[in-house]
Order: structure tokens, then C-alpha cells, then sequence
């Protein structure tokens, strides 16, 4: 009659996030053309302003409850929001998979992606759209430079990495649906009140596309091997701890039965 026994390695369960990569050279190199690309453009847009006109056309439409709406979605994903919401969701995340590898990979596509943004965003030093005191008033300030968004570029992380979480599971549709619609009314919303241009929400959503991919490559990389190295550690300490225990029996035997004559 067969037991049923302890798995013999690291848990093999796949997740889209873990999931070997099939490309690495080529996300390597959509990843580095993509920053490179949007560094020019940024760069491009910082001293020949061309989607002025037209971010200035939308920010000045006047509907009131869109901008309420655009001024409460901006507010609720402003760093200290979104590192908590990015918490929560890792913490989700490990509990529904029971896997710390894929919150892990969660976690890191997200902070990775939008903290490259971020550096990013350094570099070019592209001004802020001048706003209004009250509308400065109404968001907070905004002395950050402005290419690309930061606000875009977490959302489009944050949809990237939930789709990618749920993609081989039955709520992918949903994923799909919810990552759509925030990236959208992210993008919409900073334009709307007038916190960044239509170039500087475009170019988050062209970063993440290009660079996350080699960012989740990078994880389905490294985790396995750190879990595969803990495991490691963790059986040659048991082995250590059994044979300790063994060698400990075996050298009282031979008193006891001493004893016994």
C-alpha cells in the first residue's frame, strides 16, 4: 500500500508570473529600446511642447463632475494610497495562492516598473503644466517633474502584473476589464485637471508595455532559484538535525545495554 509523502523540492505549481520566460533576449531588448525611446521623446516634449494644445483643450472642457471624479481617482492613488493599496493586494495575492514566490512577483513587477518610471521622470526634468491655485489646492501640490506620470505609470504597472496574476485562472476577463478601465480613467484624470500632459500619460502606458515584460522575466528568473536555494538549506538542516538525533541514539545504545548486563 502507498503513503502519500511530502513533495521531494520547491513547490512546481505555475503561475503567469513565474512562468519560464520564451524570450528573454527579445524583452531584453523591447525593455532597454523602450526607455531609451521615451527618453528622447521626453526630452523632445520638454523643449518642443507639442501636445500643449491639446492637453489644454481637454483640461479646459469645464464638466464639473468629471473633474470631481478625476480629482478623487487622482487623490485616492497618490504615492502613500498607492504604496497601501500595492500592500494590500501583494498580501491578497500570497493568501489566494498560498505561494510567497507569487506575491513576491506581484510586489516586484509593480515596484520595479513604476520606480523605473519614477527615475525616469528625473532624468527628463519636464516642467509641470502651470496650474490654477485652486486646483493646486484641490490636488496637492505637484512639484515633481511631469514625464512621464507617475500616477499612469503605477496604474498601468499595477493592471499589468493583476492581469498577468490572473491570466491562467477564470477571472482573467475580470482582470482584464478592471486593469482596462483604471489605466483609462487614470489617464483621462490627469489630463482632465491639468496635472500633466497627454504625452507625459501616454509615454507611462508605452513604458510599462515595453518594459514590463522584462521585469516579470526577471522574476520568473531569480525567485525560483532563491526558493530552490532555501529549500536547499532548509533539507540540509533537517538532514543535519536527523543525523544529530541518529548519531545521539546510536551512541546511547551500546550504554544501555551495558547497563543491561
Amino acid at each position: 500500500m502507498t503513503s502519500s509523502s511530502a513533495p521531494s523540492g520547491p513547490s512546481t505549481a505555475q503561475s503567469a508570473l513565474l512562468t519560464p520566460p520564451a524570450h528573454l533576449r527579445r524583452d531584453i531588448v523591447v525593455a532597454i529600446s523602450t526607455i531609451v525611446v521615451l527618453l528622447a521623446v521626453g526630452f523632445i516634449l520638454r523643449f518642443v511642447p507639442i501636445d500643449v494644445a491639446f492637453s489644454n483643450a481637454v483640461h479646459h472642457l469645464h464638466v464639473s463632475v468629471l473633474t470631481q471624479v478625476a480629482e478623487g481617482f487622482y487623490r485616492s492613488l497618490k504615492p502613500l494610497p498607492a504604496a497601501g493599496i500595492m500592500v494590500i493586494a501583494t498580501v491578497a495575492v500570497g493568501l489566494l495562492s498560498r505561494r510567497w514566490q507569487v506575491a513576491l512577483a506581484f510586489f516586484g513587477g509593480v515596484a520595479v516598473t513604476w520606480g523605473l518610471a519614477e527615475a525616469a521622470k528625473l532624468v527628463v526634468d519636464r516642467p509641470r503644466p502651470g496650474m490654477s491655485e485652486a486646483m493646486t489646492h484641490a490636488v496637492g501640490a505637484t512639484a515633481d517633474p511631469s514625464f512621464p506620470s507617475g500616477h499612469v505609470a503605477f496604474t498601468a504597472s499595477f493592471a499589468a502584473v493583476l492581469i498577468c496574476a490572473l491570466w491562467a485562472t477564470r477571472w482573467r476577463a475580470l482582470g482584464i476589464v478592471v486593469g482596462v478601465v483604471l489605466l483609462v480613467g487614470m489617464s483621462v484624470s490627469v489630463v482632465v485637471i491639468g496635472v500633466h500632459y497627454a504625452g507625459d500619460a501616454l509615454a507611462s502606458i508605452v513604458w510599462v508595455a515595453g518594459v514590463y515584460p522584462a521585469v516579470r522575466t526577471g522574476g520568473a528568473m531569480l525567485i525560483p532559484r532563491v526558493d530552490a536555494l532555501l529549500f536547499r538549506r532548509r533539507v540540509g538542516a533537517r538532514d543535519l538535525t536527523d543525523d544529530g538525533g541518529s548519531r545521539g541514539s546510536a551512541s546511547q545504545s551500546p550504554g544501555t545495554w551495558h547497563e543491561g548486563r
